[in-house]
């Protein structure tokens, strides 16, 4: 009897993770147009940055790769021929990052840019943290290991240019089994250990790594390309309400106008509408006014010249209490304590 066919999804994935594996597949000599059009993608669109492929073709594209290459453990050798710049502002934006743990945190807010087909999350424990990946499709037979090979290779890649070029994770967690003939290329190339079908693919990082300023760090040009990458976060994701709020709030915030009634109407809906598509996202106003403010409130902590009662005031309160209060409930820090722990970082910065 024939498998049954999966139900399509509207999750896809940059064709910035195409360009990057047709790179690969030429460099071993693989006619990459080939394979992409066998897998249903155009290869006339090479190089549109705003382009996205369906799961579906990606899926068969790396079903295909695997055949082509005979190479189950091909998804660490994608990113061999990587340059960061692929990825544009997220990718700079993450190099700029001022310490892992914050590079961790905006490779997930941003990871839609890449791929809606997983989510990737950081998650802190006692002895650091690690970045999951825990994918949102089904994949097929045969390209699960790709995907989280790639997944992995990936991130390290961004670590190693931006914290050390030899860096070794604390432990890597494969959610998948490669044959035993290739259980050294896996240690040799992540240099830690390797738990093998775990129940989620992850990189583990001790606490000692996390936040260790790193050589890279620039809070305005990270900040800058941000903002680049949430307006392209807005445009992609048009059906997501969140990240259009998340853009109008930056744009009113300043201004100190930021009601919900506002920023629904901005939005051509009732208030009663606004209310109710948050909550079918899981989000209220309020959540997400309060991660736009928290993210802003620390960009702003971190130039030494900005006032704490300046931050609040762009920040739309009433006076700096206020702030205090609720900066510390989104960072566990009064806000001189953590401007305190940026003073290298801001002494650092351009003026």
């Amino acid at each position: 009897m024939a498998a049954p066919a999966r139900k399509r999804t509207s999750k896809t994935s940059s064709y910035k993770n195409t360009v990057i594996i047709r790179g690969a597949l030429e460099a071993r000599g693989i006619d990459a147009d080939e394979l992409l059009r066998e897998a249903g993608i155009d290869p006339a669109v090479y190089g549109n940055s705003d382009k996205r492929v369906p799961f579906e073709s990606v899926d068969k594209l790396f079903a295909l790769v695997v055949e082509r290459t005979g190479d189950p453990s091909v998804g660490i050798d994608l990113v061999e021929h990587m340059n960061p710049t692929v990825y544009e502002a997220l990718g700079v934006a993450l190099l700029c990052s001022s310490t892992l743990r914050n590079f961790f945190k905006r490779f997930e807010r941003f990871f839609d840019l890449v791929s809606s087909l997983e989510r990737a999350v950081f998650y802190e424990t006692e002895y650091g943290g690690y970045f999951a990946e825990e994918p949102l499709v089904e994949y097929s037979d045969g390209t699960r290991g790709v995907h989280a090979d790639a997944f992995c290779a990936v991130v390290l890649k961004f670590m190693r240019i931006a914290y050390q070029p030899d860096y070794a994770p604390y432990r890597l967690d494969l959610g998948w089994t490669p044959p035993a003939e290739l259980h050294k290329k896996y240690a040799e190339h992540f240099g830690c250990e390797v738990r093998l079908g775990a129940d989620v693919t992850a990189l583990h990082v001790a606490a000692k790594d996390l936040d260790v300023s790193l050589t890279g760090s620039n809070a305005s040009l990270a900040f800058h390309n941000d903002q680049l990458a949430v307006a392209i976060l807005a445009d992609l994701k048009k059906q997501d309400l969140q990240a259009r709020v998340y853009a109008r709030l930056i744009e009113y915030l300043p201004a100190g106008d930021c009601s919900r009634e506002k920023v629904a109407h901005s939005l051509n809906m009732s208030e009663s509408a606004f209310q109710k598509k948050l909550k079918a996202e899981g989000a209220s106003y309020q959540e997400v006014l309060d991660t736009t403010r928290a993210e802003l409130a620390k960009h702003y902590l971190g130039k030494s010249r900005m006032s704490i009662s300046e931050a609040a005031f762009l920040l739309g309160f009433t006076d700096s209490s206020n702030f205090s209060r609720a900066f510390k409930r989104w960072t566990g820090d009064a806000p001189s304590d953590y401007r305190a722990k940026q003073n290298n970082v801001s002494s650092a910065l351009p003026d």
